[in-house]
């Protein structure tokens, strides 16, 4: 698989089920890989500011200028706590270095001013594996609460897997198509206004990942059996309340867990990378 951020350094699938997918960054020296973490989420940010195929695009004259661009376009603001854009790209990079996806179009080109959200989906991205073709639409969380994170996960599914939401958010998206996508034609053709809802849904995968605190990392500072033990009993603990809290639904959705020591930590440096980035 390609993986075009080499994440797979950093964060290793421990679980790999159909449904759930736990990432574990660990411990180098007893100390968790915070440094590592941290470079490889912000390695995605100009592809997910400036949009994937802009990067076959863009001469060597220009990069400084284009990166300092892409930073920008994140945001430009103190408030950096209470913003989801760090988890968006970390939904970005999970499915680009995990799931063998393509951008389809960066949620940023939904924005109207530098520091007002964009709404919709956290990530819309493309996987074609032979005849098989998925539109996979993220919901991302950065949260202090494993379980505070996948009941607001859980609570998205009711409100954004629904034929009405679906079909604005596809009126939206298919006028901002890059006409270099793969088999855009296909992916035109499944957000017309007049496609069939039981083809929609066997076509999406909704992902949702919720980057958390996890109160494992108090009782560990090496990559031991006991620690991956107690890690995968918090993460299947987690994905049960999901199982619950989600209820029947007729998608394909996959929960992506991704604990950390102090997700305000990881927000702190990722936005000091972030103003680094826009001074350049």
């Amino acid at each position: 698989m390609l993986r075009p951020f080499k994440s797979d350094l950093v964060l290793e699938e421990k679980i790999s089920d159909a449904t759930l997918k736990a990432y574990y960054v660990g411990f180098d020296q007893n100390k968790f890989r915070f440094v590592p973490l941290v470079d490889v989420i912000r390695n995605v940010i100009p592809e997910f500011a400036l949009g994937y195929h802009c990067g076959e695009q863009v001469p060597l004259t220009e990069i400084i200028e284009r990166l300092k661009e892409a930073a920008e376009t994140v945001y430009l603001t103190e408030k950096y706590q209470t913003r989801g854009e760090f988890g968006e790209l970390i939904l970005h990079l999970l499915l680009r270095d995990f799931h063998n996806t393509v951008p389809l179009i960066s949620k940023i080109y939904f924005k109207d001013s530098h520091n007002v959200p964009a709404h919709g989906f956290d990530g819309v991205q493309i996987s074609i594996n032979g005849d098989e073709k998925k539109l996979w639409l993220g919901e991302s969380k950065l949260y202090k609460s494993g379980s505070g994170g996948i009941r607001d996960l859980a609570g998205d599914i009711t409100k954004h897997v629904n034929g009405d939401y679906l079909r604005r958010e596809f009126s939206l998206i298919s006028k901002k198509l890059p006409n270099n996508i793969p088999d855009i034609e296909h992916w035109r053709a499944l957000m017309d206004k007049h496609q069939r809802l039981d083809v929609i849904f066997s076509s999406i995968v909704i992902p949702m990942v919720c980057t958390y605190n996890s109160s494992v990392f108090d009782g560990h500072n090496d990559n031991t059996p006991q620690c991956i033990s107690d890690f995968i009993t918090e993460w299947n603990q987690l994905n049960n309340e999901f199982v619950r809290l989600k209820g029947s639904v007729n998608v394909e959705i996959v929960l992506m867990l991704l604990p950390v020591p102090d997700k305000d930590a990881l927000n702190t440096e990722l936005d000091a990378r972030l103003k680094l980035m826009q001074k350049i």
